[in-house]
């Protein structure tokens, strides 16, 4: 029994629908540019009666001559249309705004449909299937083709008949467009270096027919990575596309690109068509009967991967019905424990296609990656950091710091960085080679903003590192201002391949205080302008302070209310009133008798044991938020802070306050957020096993003279509102508590560091 579409799946179906007529009907407007004897104009079609028929017919002629991608599907929904009157004038309003977007050249370029696509697509949410900006996919595929990227002689046809290229999550192919860009760009300027007239037409076929490979589990998205991926030479017939629509869910439980993780071929798919049968590849004429779907050994894997996370109501595969999706997901699991995937499915499929992606790239391949930024620093992403430590070195890492545009895809808010990473030789050692950390101050808005960073650094010497002085800087002149989009440090690989996060370089916008947060994590500080490098006697906080339970375990032991109990708690972070550093209990937590439905009971001889007095925020707004961490009257589990108890020896009023000021100083907020998981800019968060490392003020290293300073201090500030964060920089308060830290530890004055701390975009939102 056929399953009945719901409105909101209707329309759904409906706006692709009309997409991929529009797209045809573009299509066939420009063909008749070329070919006008034997297809007719769009103005000449509209005009028919029986409009309907009259599309139907030209598609089905055009069938015949090539372009099975393009009409074959367009024409299968004009069948299923009813002929009336209302059809018929949705047809020629279709037909009158393809004229238009042919009338603008420059619309047809860099996937447009692809950009409407997404726009329309009405289950992102549960696919993941985010759209990657054309000026982030140029920019991307630039640094991972760029001309000496590999030892090829690009205008060689029999070195480009054997590179290969393939997105296993390729949507509407505005990745593989921007790397058959580059491949061109390649290929014309060597043709041009060597003294050849470059062949646009065999270039054309040879990325379409040999290099490009394409698979998703959307047959739509497939329909217009093929027509894009035509309309660059549209008077050039294809024999062939390697373009795969695989099946998700169905019969065999299939999981699209995600059965390539033990399937070297795929024997049963859907076609890019929709229908489930043996496997047949998409070619310029029809389809080709080919037994299996297949990925080849890889040059270069680029990707903006689904991924949707195992978490926060499981989302993985929330686009199949529930029956199926819990087939899914159990075989998922299955899959990566079995074939030893190194991925984690609590980061989501992002971190699984990653791993499959490894599998194909050949030795001196490369990976080219849109992933969530979450990869530099989440700790369920740690498997794929150490795959790619262990296997790659990472030549390139983007950033967003444009508080505009934290991403690259569109349709999301989420932080996303990009990564560009080649697969190690055999014995090869490639720890001198540097890491490039490019993090843009403005997110490139078009191709011309992408290729400027990229020439830039092309041609100029390459970024200084952390030790070094200044940044390689990106600008543009735009009518009489020079605005700048960005800068770039260079870190060794080796340092960076040894780090459990690697989100330092790109923690954020300033290079100064990149280089601040570099030396503080080595336990030295570093000022701009300022000669040598005082120690600052830091160790990881677990050496000396255990943190409380999570918010989850929390509510499957309590429930929380405002009648005292046994219990105190601090519920919430209210910007408006959690401003000083020393709080009383706000709630009372009333043990639960038996577990909530479908969660176990947590006894509170458990969690009890672990309260503290001191809470470091869970998770935080850091535009409207004064606090990282406060101090309470009594021990307290919180929902929102992690509670902070010192371990015996170090129990001590005056440890405590010391450790309170130190985590609120400036220089303790920015060791801090370099630790941080970035959700969506400013909206970050702090993990358990993440803070067990940070490093803080060594306080057992301190004198009993030197505690009891910070201690006073403390006591002075306690009650004194700080201004929230942007405003640091004017907060008399903060200013204190810098002073104080400095004086005792005998360090220079570091205001500085406060006043670049306050106009970071993370900080305050505000565009540097």
């Amino acid at each position: 029994m056929t399953k009945k579409l719901s409105p909101a799946e209707s329309e759904a179906v409906s706006r692709i629908s009309s997409l991929v007529i529009i797209n045809a009907m573009i299509f066939q407007e420009i063909l008749a540019r070329h070919d006008d004897y034997r297809i007719s104009s769009l103005e000449k079609l509209k005009d028919e009666e029986n409009v309907l028929s009259a599309f139907s017919s030209q598609w089905r002629d055009i069938l015949k001559i090539n372009y099975y991608p393009i009409f074959h599907l367009a024409r299968e929904l004009l069948k299923s249309l009813t002929a009336d009157a209302d059809i018929f004038a949705h047809l020629r309003s279709l037909a009158e705004a393809a004229q238009r977007i042919v009338s603008l050249r420059a619309a047809l370029r860099h996937d447009l449909m692809g950009r409407v696509y997404h726009k329309l697509l009405a289950d992102k949410k549960y696919l993941a299937t985010y759209y990657t900006r054309v000026p982030s996919a140029i920019l991307l595929l630039k640094l991972a083709l760029g001309n000496d990227a590999f030892p090829l002689r690009w205008h060689d046809f029999n070195e480009l008949m054997d590179f290969r290229i393939a997105d296993l999550a390729c949507g509407t192919g505005t990745l593989l467009m921007a790397a058959a860009d580059t491949v061109t760009d390649n290929y014309v300027g060597a043709a041009v270096k060597a003294g050849q007239p470059p062949n646009f037409i065999d270039i054309h076929k040879v990325l379409a027919e040999k290099i490009v490979h394409g698979y998703d589990v959307l047959p739509s998205a497939a329909h217009l990575t093929a027509s894009t991926l035509a309309l660059r030479a549209p008077e050039i017939s294809f024999e062939r596309m390697n373009l795969w629509s695989l099946m998700m869910g169905g019969p065999l439980n299939s999981l699209g690109s995600i059965d390539f993780a033990w399937e070297k071929r795929i024997p049963i798919m859907r076609d890019m068509f929709g229908a489930m049968r043996e496997a047949k590849q998409v070619t310029g004429k029809g389809e080709k009967e080919s037994p299996h779907a297949h990925v080849p050994e890889l040059d270069l894997c680029t990707m903006n991967p689904p991924f949707t996370r195992s978490v926060g109501g499981n989302l993985l595969f929330g686009s199949l019905p529930d029956a199926e999706r819990a087939k899914a997901q159990a075989k998922l699991k299955k899959i990566v424990k079995r074939y030893n995937i190194q991925a984690s499915i609590t980061a989501g499929l992002g971190s699984v296609f990653v791993a499959i992606g490894d599998r194909y790239v050949k030795k001196g391949g490369r990976l080219a990656l849109v992933l969530p930024k979450a990869l530099v620093s989440g700790v369920a992403w740690e498997p794929t950091r150490k795959l790619l430590a262990k296997n790659y070195q990472v030549e390139f890492l983007v950033a967003s710091h444009d508080p505009e545009r934290w991403n690259f895809s569109e349709s999301t808010s989420l932080s996303e960085v990009m990564l560009v990473a080649r697969k190690l030789e055999k014995e090869e050692d490639a720890s001198t080679n540097p890491t490039v950390v490019i993090n843009l101050w403005r997110n490139p808005d078009t191709a011309f903003e992408a290729l400027a960073i990229y020439h830039t650094l092309k041609n100029k010497p390459g970024p200084p590192g952390p030790r070094g002085q200044g940044a390689l800087e990106f600008s543009l002149d735009k009518t009489k201002e020079k605005v700048k989009l960005g800068e770039a440090l260079a870190f060794p690989w080796k340092e960076v391949q040894g780090w459990p996060m690697w989100i330092l370089p790109c923690a954020f916008a300033q290079s100064d205080l990149i280089r601040a947060a570099y030396f503080l994590a080595g336990g030295e500080l570093w000022l701009p302008g300022v000669k040598g490098l005082p120690i600052v006697p830091l160790k990881p906080l677990g050496d000396f302070a255990t943190l409380g339970p999570d918010r989850r375990d929390i509510h499957d032991g309590f429930n929380v209310g405002q009648q005292p109990t046994s219990f105190p708690a601090f519920w919430g972070h209210d910007a408006q009133e959690i401003n000083t550093l020393e709080q009383k209990p706000n709630a009372f937590l009333k043990p639960l008798a038996e577990g909530k439905k479908g969660r176990p009971l947590r006894l509170t001889e458990d969690l009890w044991p672990l309260a503290g007095k001191i809470l470091l925020a869970e998770s935080i707004w850091l535009k409207t938020q004064a606090m990282v961490c406060l101090r309470v009257s009594q021990h307290v589990l919180s929902n929102m802070w992690w509670p902070i108890s010192l371990k015996e020896k170090f129990q001590d009023d005056d440890i405590e306050k010391a450790l309170v000021l130190w985590l609120n100083s400036t220089l303790g907020l920015i060791i801090l957020l370099a630790y941080r998981q970035e959700t969506r800019g400013a909206w970050i968060d702090f993990k358990k096993p993440v803070l067990s490392s940070l490093p803080v003020l060594d306080v057992g290293s301190l004198t009993r003279d030197q505690l009891t300073r910070l201690a006073a201090i403390y006591d002075e500030v306690c009650r004194e509102e700080l201004r929230p964060f942007p405003a640091m920089d004017e907060d008399p308060v903060r200013a204190k508590i810098d002073a104080a830290v400095g004086k005792a530890l005998g360090l220079p004055d570091f205001s500085i560091l406060r006043h670049l701390l306050a106009r970071e975009p993370v900080v305050c939102l505000d565009r540097l």
